[in-house]
């Protein structure tokens, strides 16, 4: 695997596959919780949530935004249960309380949407640049009537359409590229004429 290839692998899809998410939350919310217990801070939700946010940001990067959600109510209820100054914690009496909620809230929707837009960012950044590549290394296949095309690069592979759709489509698209390069042939033919005329003339 190249440096680009492993770059990819991190970046424009999340390395993880679904069914991880119970098994990662499962084992690493209660690491984030023990850290968080064994931090002095004060029971505001809001205070020393930095085990609980790294926790939402590996999640993000390793499983993606979706499984990052879950980490991130997951984490919010936790904090309230167990790190809530209330005397019952499902009660947010506490207008400090509850602002912290919504400012924990606000940042785990931020740290998501920062891994997401990296995301992105990268795989326009690896669109863009594969395009300078010779080969693209892309793969056709056909499965139960369907065609399907997969890439470097490519978290998995795309329904391209029914097979006889797609066939006739990449017919249709090499007819155009043969007529392009006859037609440009010609023209060079035609301006090549048209040079040793005007040098015979000269």
């Amino acid at each position: 695997m190249t440096r680009t290839d492993l770059l990819r692998s991190w970046f424009v899809a999340p390395p993880l596959a679904g069914k991880w998410v119970i098994l990662w939350i499962l084992i690493s919310l209660p690491v984030a919780t023990v850290i968080r217990s064994s931090m002095h801070c004060s029971d505001a939700i809001g205070d020393c949530c930095a085990p609980f946010f790294v926790f939402v940001l590996l999640t993000a990067i390793l499983l993606g935004s979706l499984a990052a959600v879950v980490a991130a109510v997951a984490s919010m209820v936790v904090s309230i249960l167990l790190f809530s100054q209330q005397a019952h914690p499902m009660q947010m009496g506490d207008g400090s309380e509850l602002l912290s909620t919504i400012l924990f809230a606000l940042y785990c929707v931020l740290i998501i949407c920062s891994v997401e837009y990296v995301r992105r960012a990268f795989a326009r950044f690896s669109r863009i640049a594969s395009t300078k590549e010779t080969s693209s290394g892309v793969i056709f296949s056909l499965e139960k009537g369907q065609a399907w095309a997969s890439w470097p690069g490519s978290p998995s592979p795309v329904r391209l359409g029914p097979e006889h759709e797609v066939t006739a489509m990449m017919e249709d698209f090499i007819a155009q590229v043969e007529l392009g390069h006859r037609l440009a042939e010609r023209a060079a033919e035609r301006a090549q004429g048209s040079n040793a005329r005007v040098s015979a003339e000269a």
